[in-house]
């Protein structure tokens, strides 16, 4: 199987723990786009450019870290786990900031050219340059997908002129010294991460976090949301379940996850549908399965969450299909 990953310097093994490193059955025409150089100081550079004829979803986990993404071409929709859907497209920058290991997921859409810059910093590199370990994203972003209750930032915002041009260069890059190639690279990261921290406001204040003792009754109520996504669940009923007052469940799964409760649960129900349809189940099954008892609404909510109706979604995952998408569980 091709690696992707090109490492031009040995350094920190465990920085790059996503789609670089575990997705070791990357798509052969998707493996041919990637590039990573692993710079000293906890610094890590990916390039992804290219042309893909196939969607390609993968799953991964990564350690903390702080992440610059700007999107030139193409389209990328990601998630943390429990976390609101990034719809990611060209002229936006994507940031992410994590304290621990975050687990989510990619999907890349093929079909059309694909250029994406996406520069890393291990905690210890960021708070030797910024005095943080963790950023949290308080600037205008046009999408917050933060989990601020469990140390993960995410969230878009549009790139600046200058941004959008150090990815063009960085793409472009035809240095082939490696001491060059690694000052130039270098810099430009520097650069970018000079323009992102200028950008971010320190004028707003983090959402408020859950008070300790209610974490893990929390924890409790979105575990049973994703284990019996199928039942037909009331703010009341869960809070019985876990034995948290309404408005305390309310607040403080709003501040761990970023979603209301009923879209919280509405997010699981539509993660649960596309895995059956991608596993052979009929759309009426997927829908009651899932606890929707009208299938148009089923097909409705399913559109609006990933994109395309469900038909479509199944079709596609069915091998033989143009359109496959490939999943990769590490």
């Amino acid at each position: 199987m091709h690696d992707p990953t090109v490492r031009e310097r040995s350094a920190e093994p465990s920085l790059v723990e996503d789609l670089y490193k575990t997705a070791s059955d990357v798509p052969t025409e998707w493996a041919g786009m990637l590039r990573h150089v692993q710079l000293d100081d906890g610094f890590s550079i990916g390039c992804m450019q290219g042309c893909a004829c196939s969607d390609w979803e993968v799953r991964a986990k990564s350690p903390a870290m702080f992440c610059i993404a700007v999107m030139l071409d193409g389209q990328l929709r990601t998630a943390l786990d429990g976390g609101a859907t990034l719809d990611f497209r060209p002229g936006m920058v994507s940031l992410m900031s994590t304290g621990r290991t975050a687990a989510g997921w990619n999907r890349f859409t093929g079909h059309s050219g694909f250029r994406m810059l996406d520069i890393r910093l291990t905690p210890n590199a960021l708070s030797r340059l910024t005095g943080q370990a963790v950023m949290p994203l308080r600037g205008r972003l046009l999408h917050d997908c933060s989990l601020p209750g469990l140390d993960a930032f995410m969230g878009c915002a549009p790139a600046s002129a200058g941004l959008m041009q150090i990815a063009s260069d960085v793409l472009a890059c035809r240095l082939k010294t490696g001491t060059a190639r690694h000052l130039y690279l270098r810099a430009k990261a520097l650069e970018a991460l000079a323009l992102v921290l200028d950008g971010l406001s320190p004028g707003h204040d983090a959402k408020p976090l859950p008070v300790p003792a209610d974490r893990q009754r929390l924890l409790e109520a979105r575990a049973l949301l994703e284990n019996s996504y199928g039942q037909d669940w009331t703010v009341q009923a869960l809070s019985r379940a876990v034995g948290l007052n309404v408005k305390r469940l309310q607040a403080g799964l709003q501040a761990l996850f970023g979603l209301p409760i009923h879209a919280q649960l509405t997010q699981i129900r539509m993660d649960a549908a596309a895995d059956l349809l991608a596993k052979g189940a009929s759309v009426t099954e997927t829908a009651y399965a899932v606890g929707f008892s009208s299938l148009s609404h089923f097909s409705k909510v399913f559109r609006n969450a990933k994109g395309s109706a469900p038909k479509q979604w199944a079709m596609r995952s069915e091998p033989g299909k143009r359109t496959p998408i490939v999943r990769h569980v590490p």
